[in-house]
Order: C-alpha cells, then sequence, then structure tokens
C-alpha cells in the first residue's frame, strides 16, 4: 500500500524524521527473528519513514497528520522484544520515541519518566539521587526504554519479589496520547493501567510513566550448580519461599544449556551440570547461606562480591544469562534454536516440570524463571 509520505514530511515540518531505506528498515525491526515462524513472515517486514518526536505536543502533531492521511503509525521503543510487535506490518510510519528519554520526577517510593528513559539509566540516577531503583526490568536492561517494558513486557529481573508489571500496583499512572482527528490525552490509573499495558501501542501511545520505586542494593550475583535439573528446579522453588531472604532473581537453567551456550570467556560447570542464577540482597547473603548449606547435591559455584577466579573475569551479570537472554545466547551458538514459553500453574509446578522435562529431555532443554 502506498501513502503520501511527501505530504506527511510536509505536515511535521519541524520534527526529526529519517527515510533513509536502510535506516528506516533497521528501525522497523525488533527481535522477531527468535522465532523460525515469525523470521519467515517478517523479514521483509519496513516502514516508509521513520519519525522521531522530542515531546508529547509532538506526538500529537504525528498522530494527528497520520489519522488526516491514513498512514498507519507503530510505535517503538529501543526495539528489544522478540515477538515482532515493534514492527510496521503494514509500512507506514515508525514512530521512533528513543528522543523522549527525560526523567521528570524522583520521590520516596516513585518514578516519572517519559517512555524513551533507558531503563539501566534510569537506576542508575535514582540510586545516585535517593538510594532507589526500578522494582523490575527486562534482561535487556542496559537497552531497553521503560515505555517499551511497558507496553509490550510482561515481568522480568524482579518479579520474584514483586510479581508481573500487570499486577497491581507495579504501574502507577500512565499518559498517552490516542489517534484519532483530533487526538486526546488520557491520564490512567488503577483499573484503566489495563487498557494499554502490554498492548504495544496499539490504542495509545505513551507520552509519560509513573512506576513504583524499591530501595537500591548492591545485588551479590550467586551461581549455584546442581547434579540434576529438576533438583535444580526444587533449590530455585524452595528459595523462592524463603520469604525472609530478599532477591531479584531465580533461574535454574538445566544442562547442558550451561556448558553449551553459555560459555564466553570464563569457565563454566561440567556438561551434565545445571545451575541456578541468583541475585541477593548483599544484607540476606549470611541467611542464603543458612538455607544453602541445609541443601544437599548442590555446589557453590561463584559469588560475584568475592571474585578471585580470573576465569570468571568475563561474566557478564547473571541477569544478561537469564530470562531472554538465555536464548539469545543460545542463538549465538546454534541459530537453529528458538524457544517455547510456557506457564507451570501453582500449586504442582515443580512436579509438572519434572514430567515435562523427563518426556522431553534435552529435545525442550528446561529454563525457568521464578515469578
Amino acid at each position: 500500500m502506498s501513502y503520501d509520505i511527501d505530504g506527511l514530511k510536509a505536515d511535521l515540518d519541524g520534527i526529526a524524521v529519517e527515510d533513509n531505506p536502510q535506516l528506516v528498515r533497521l528501525k522497523s525491526r525488533d527481535f522477531f527473528w527468535y522465532s523460525p515462524v515469525l523470521k519467515r513472515q517478517l523479514n521483509k517486514v519496513a516502514g516508509d519513514l521513520v519519525v522521531a518526536p522530542k515531546s508529547e505536543a509532538e506526538v500529537i502533531r504525528v498522530l494527528k497528520a497520520c489519522h488526516a492521511r491514513g498512514v498507519p503509525v507503530t510505535p517503538r521503543g529501543s526495539g528489544t522484544g522478540n515477538y515482532g510487535q515493534a514492527m510496521p506490518l503494514s509500512g507506514g510510519i515508525v514512530l521512533d520515541l528513543a528522543a523522549m528519554s527525560v526523567v521528570r520526577e524522583i520521590g520516596p517510593g516513585r518514578l516519572v519518566a517519559e517512555p524513551g528513559a533507558v531503563m539501566q539509566k534510569i537506576d542508575e540516577q535514582t540510586t545516585a539521587q535517593s538510594g532507589q531503583e526500578l522494582r523490575m526490568f527486562p534482561s535487556t536492561r542496559r537497552a531497553a526504554s521503560i515505555g517499551g517494558f511497558i507496553a509490550g513486557g510482561s515481568g522480568g529481573i524482579g518479579s520474584i519479589t514483586w510479581g508481573g508489571l500487570r499486577d497491581l500496583g507495579n504501574v502507577l499512572r500512565l499518559k498517552i496520547v490516542t489517534m484519532e482527528a483530533e487526538p486526546r490525552v488520557l491520564d490512567l490509573t488503577g483499573e484503566d493501567l489495563h487498557k494499554v499495558m502490554h498492548a504495544y501501542g496499539t490504542n495509545g501511545v505513551i507520552t509519560e510513566v509513573e512506576v513504583p520505586l524499591a530501595p537500591a542494593y548492591d545485588w551479590v550475583d550467586v551461581i549455584v550448580g546442581c547434579d540434576d535439573a529438576i533438583d535444580a528446579a526444587r533449590y530455585g522453588n524452595d528459595l523462592a519461599r524463603q520469604d525472609g531472604i530478599l532477591k531479584k532473581l531465580i533461574t535454574p537453567i538445566a544442562a547442558p544449556i550451561p556448558h553449551d551456550f553459555l560459555t564466553r570467556n570464563y569457565k563454566f560447570p561440567r556438561r551434565d551440570q545445571s545451575i541456578v542464577l541468583l541475585m541477593i540482597a548483599p544484607h540476606s547473603m549470611d541467611a542464603f547461606l543458612a538455607f544453602h548449606n541445609r541443601t544437599k547435591g548442590t555446589e557453590f559455584l561463584y559469588r560475584s562480591d568475592m571474585v578471585s577466579d580470573e576465569d570468571w573475569a568475563e561474566l557478564p551479570p547473571v541477569y544478561e544469562l537469564s530470562w531472554n537472554h538465555t536464548t539469545l545466547n543460545a542463538l549465538r551458538v546454534d541459530k537453529a534454536i528458538t524457544y517455547l514459553q510456557v506457564l507451570y500453574p501453582f500449586p504442582g509446578q515443580i512436579e509438572l516440570a519434572d514430567r515435562i522435562h523427563r518426556h522431553f529431555g534435552d529435545e525442550v532443554q528446561m529454563h525457568l524463571e521464578f515469578v
């Protein structure tokens, strides 16, 4: 389908636009290629123009002009999602919100920011100014934007304590702009938040977010080795139920994934050893060690606050081995790999994971995240 892009450019005079085909194609893609199905379907998808507003007023101008000319709009954060949700299936414009990246307010237990603010930079600013941090973030924290996370994410590192993004209280307020002949600016709270969260911007463009903050800690990265994959799952489950131990990540990963796919410039467990990736608050380490010492059949492999072995020197933060980064690391080794994402319901989650693991074995290698 063709659109009057030249006319649209004239309408948007003064707003940053990009029409270089290579750059437009780059901004028209996310990590859709995780899926072999989406890779076949979406590989040639591209927009006609990238528009990068710097303010809510510019967003309103863009949406009004596109509505008038019948040009579809695909909002985009950092493009770190892997479901094709940031891709312009019908061409038109890619609305790149990266330039709207101002942190507007940091208060006790709360943050107000524009949607393009990168989550790692938010944490650096809130930690320095107030000793607080975001409750949760995706494994793509270094690049992911807060608006993109809320529009397309579901949870991540921190969800073991705080649950999913859609759980009440994990997003406090969203300001959105609708795409109509006369765009409206809406402030949403409470139940109304669920109308736009995880909707990928299809029913409104997020221009401001308000989210809760939690006390910031210099989290200790820990790796525990287990002889059996289900022992690793049970270890994670038992730790998850220790409410007095403050943790931000519990990730059991079955052998041979750690050995075959997570190795770069550091050593990792033997090929038949499963692992559990953990992030523990420093003041909870003694309690965690007491918990660990009660558990048989495990091996303490690594803790970031006591690194002395040069073989571990290049290890990234353990959260970059977890969640969707586990698959990303595997894809760097074997491009034929993808993942099937399922939820094991409570109770009986460990028994169900055990049945699935023993049925499929290495054909469907097990990677769990506790929420």
